[in-house]
């Protein structure tokens, strides 16, 4: 059953029931495109038009926001097979943006007292506040910490609904009226995380700890989904970006707890192979976060990953090479840095085997039990992409696709992904490489080193690059 017709209708009072997303040959790989006008990728005629099973996409993709952009009718019109889920964040809340209409991505508005109710006040003073003295993420003043209250869950629900009971803008292409198809929970974290971990900095707030704060957010999510159910007379796709740290199992418990609730249909990891800007993970990361993704899914939340490629920077080709943090302090690639083409092409080419990785890790992550997971499509980190407000010159635009190139090697991994092939053994090791035989009879190697390595195994010898894949 393909990804894009996992979401099975319940009954009115049972929350969702969480489906696979595999065992179907033909199927396409979801994407994550939450950034600023990035589901214009989806737009008629776009890089991924036709290409994708399930969108997560801002709901300001509904407005007509950006003068001359297509909307929601207009991408559901060109990708007839794509389920469109709103980007909603439930673990932190934001002021609403007037020009958006009902087309928000926070469950509250924090800048009426209606939504600074769900607020979170503390005198600790080791956790970031913003102007309003409200808990906040570091970094992210304009974010305010939820308290996940029953009452908050149920504002989120209602959030919910109006956005999936109303009908999008007209875009450019005058087509036919359409609404979102479910919901997509960003900050569904098994503790406050973002650098404010209560073992960390101490208690705040109204959680005695990390795992208070887990259960909390299991039972807003679980309370979400319930009340949205009975608010539509239907289930609806409801997903979520799932904060948990793999190495710690009191977290993978909770992690495994949300999955037995069945209230949510998929669950996205980000940063599976390496950090936003390239750092890559070491080895025993990768295989914490393996054991941790097979245990999830096998509990019936399957694991969706995702990795932002590097963003392009006025840095020489060199840095983009594997295995290379590209950093975040040089500036953003403008169209008049004198070695940009030169430093294009190095990032496109270093996009791609990341991506082969990120397409190698699921493969051999996947076992029998845990066969539903699956891995998006590869999208540019926003930081350096270029909105619409932006001087068009500068930047990378932010509807590039992050790997067009024509690889041999990305299409036979994807086709392995969409084919639901899994892992039929424990990986063999040589010297940094993990090398995995497929249920379809296909090995898989996953190159964890900075240098190109050739291994032979099954029957099969394969050339690897530095941290990347292949497979034969």
């Amino acid at each position: 059953m393909a990804l894009a017709a996992v979401f099975a209708v319940g009954s009115l009072a049972s929350p969702a029931s969480a489906g696979s997303l595999t065992t179907s040959t033909g199927q396409q790989l979801p994407a994550y495109l939450q950034g600023y006008r990035q589901g214009q990728l989806l737009c008629p005629g776009a890089a991924l038009t036709g290409k994708v099973s399930v969108a997560i996409v801002d709901p300001m993709m509904a407005t007509t926001d950006a003068p001359g952009d297509c909307t929601l009718p207009d991408m559901k019109a060109a990708n007839p097979g794509t389920r469109f889920l709103a980007y909603l964040n439930i673990g932190a809340m934001r002021d609403f943006e007037s020009w958006n209409g009902v087309f928000q991505n926070s469950c509250a508005d924090t800048a009426t007292a209606a939504g600074r109710q769900f607020a979170v006040t503390t005198t600790n003073p080791r956790v970031a506040r913003n102007e309003d003295g409200f808990a906040s993420y570091p970094g992210f003043s304009y974010l305010t910490v939820a308290d996940l209250s029953p009452a908050y869950a149920d504002a989120c629900a209602a959030t919910a609904h109006t956005i999936l009971t109303t009908d999008a803008q007209r875009g450019t292409t005058n087509a036919a009226p359409a609404r979102f198809d479910g919901i997509f929970l960003d900050d569904a974290s098994m503790s406050p995380s973002h650098g404010q971990d209560m073992v960390d900095v101490g208690q705040w707030g109204p959680w005695v700890n990390d795992d208070a704060y887990g259960r909390a957010l299991i039972a807003a999510v679980q309370r979400f989904d319930a009340t949205l159910t009975r608010a539509m007379g239907r289930d609806v796709p409801v997903a979520l970006n799932l904060g948990v740290y793999p190495a710690w199992s009191n977290q993978v418990n909770l992690a495994k707890e949300l999955a037995a609730t069945r209230s949510v249909d998929f669950a996205l990891r980000e940063h599976v192979v390496a950090s936003g800007t390239g750092s890559p993970l070491p080895l025993v990361d990768l295989e914490q976060a393996s054991a941790a993704y097979q245990a999830i899914t096998a509990a019936g939340m399957p694991v969706v990953e995702h990795d932002y490629s590097v963003p392009l920077r006025e840095l020489p080709t060199t840095a983009y090479r594997q295995g290379a943090d590209i950093g975040n302090v040089a500036p953003c690639l403008r169209d008049s840095f004198g070695a940009r083409a030169a430093v294009v092409a190095a990032a496109k080419n270093r996009r791609t085997l990341d991506h082969r990785m990120t397409l190698g890790h699921l493969l051999q992550t996947r076992t029998a039990a845990a066969k539903g997971m699956t891995v998006t499509h590869s999208q540019a980190e926003p930081t350096c992409q270029d909105n619409a407000w932006d001087d068009d010159a500068n930047f990378e635009t932010v509807t590039t696709a992050s790997v067009t190139l024509p690889d041999s090697q990305v299409t036979a991994l994807t086709r392995a992904a969409n084919s639901g092939a899994y892992a039929t053994a424990a990986p063999l090791r040589f010297a940094g490489v993990n090398v995995v035989k497929l249920s379809n009879g296909s090995v898989v190697a996953v190159n964890t080193t900075t240098i190109t390595r050739s291994v032979t195994a099954y029957g099969k010898t394969l050339s690897v690059p530095a941290r990347s894949a292949t497979i034969g």
